[in-house]
């Protein structure tokens, strides 16, 4: 899959953090109400033992984390989601993106014990790098897991992150003790090949839109018509009709809501707060 080409923009143009969601998975922003729900996943044995959460892990440690998630136009500079399965919104998990500032970053993610064994975890990871693809531009998506932790290692692999066998010996840290580790890569391309190949929903990641698609897309996930697209966007309405038929055609949808839909699984768009 070839990432969308989308200018630059100055951090105080940002727009509000997107909601991803895949028709199953969704991601939204933390909110101070997550604490109980986090603290409880997060003192699950699991959970310690594959991370590098503080164990034993309590109400204040999550209190804490929560007051240290970035906001506003921060936030784009380290995206983080809280995983819920609709109807729940309930705190299903955690996933986040370390930019390096160099069109690379890495991805990290925990789930809670109440929302594994239903494939959320790769459902969440394949959300956030498509998004991360497709509206930041990186290049590479980088994971890391503790050696042992072959649920991770193959969640990663199923999303399209190439990890080579071999463990990289005292990699990192885990509470001042260094681990052996497996470390992957992913980039567009091996993303949309896993995709193609794997992913039961059908998702199609054709051509890729361009940006002024995008912005039309985007315009369609608020419900507005051709005519307010294109007053807000400065072009003309049959241009818009060009535009939205191109959408059809490349996200292999039959309607305007069926390419939101589409749009929203891919991370190319996002529901408004």
């Amino acid at each position: 899959m070839q990432a969308a080409k989308l200018l630059p923009m100055p951090s105080g143009q940002r727009p509000a953090p997107p909601i991803l969601s895949d028709g199953v998975v969704t991601l939204r922003l933390p909110r101070p109400a997550d604490a109980e729900d986090i603290a409880l996943g997060c003192q699950d044995p699991l959970s310690a033992m594959w991370t590098t959460v503080p164990s034993p892990y309590t109400l204040a440690d999550a209190q804490e984390w929560l007051g240290k998630v970035p906001t506003g136009a921060a936030w784009w500079a380290s995206p983080v989601w809280i995983v819920t399965t609709p109807p729940s919104d309930r705190w299903g998990g955690s996933i986040d993106l370390r930019l390096d500032g160099h069109g690379g970053a890495e991805v990290g993610y925990l789930l809670a014990p109440w929302s594994r064994g239903h494939g959320h975890a790769a459902r969440a990871l394949r959300l956030a790098c498509t998004w991360a693809f497709s509206s930041l531009e990186l290049q590479v998506v980088t994971w890391y897991a503790f050696v042992g932790n072959d649920a991770s290692r193959q969640t990663a692999r199923n999303v399209g992150f190439q990890v080579p066998d071999h463990a990289f010996p005292q990699f990192s840290a885990q509470r001042g003790e260094r681990r052996d580790s497996w470390i992957g890569t992913l980039t567009p391309e091996s993303l949309a090949a896993a995709s193609r190949l794997g992913d039961t929903r059908g998702q199609y990641l054709g051509p890729a839109l361009t940006r002024r698609e995008l912005d039309v897309l985007r315009h369609l996930t608020i419900g507005q018509s051709n005519r307010a697209i294109a007053d807000d966007l400065g072009i003309s309405e049959n241009t818009v009709k060009n535009h939205v038929r191109s959408i059809l055609e490349k996200l292999q949808a039959k309607s305007r809501a069926e390419a939101v839909v589409t749009g929203l699984r891919q991370g190319l768009t996002s529901l408004p707060n």
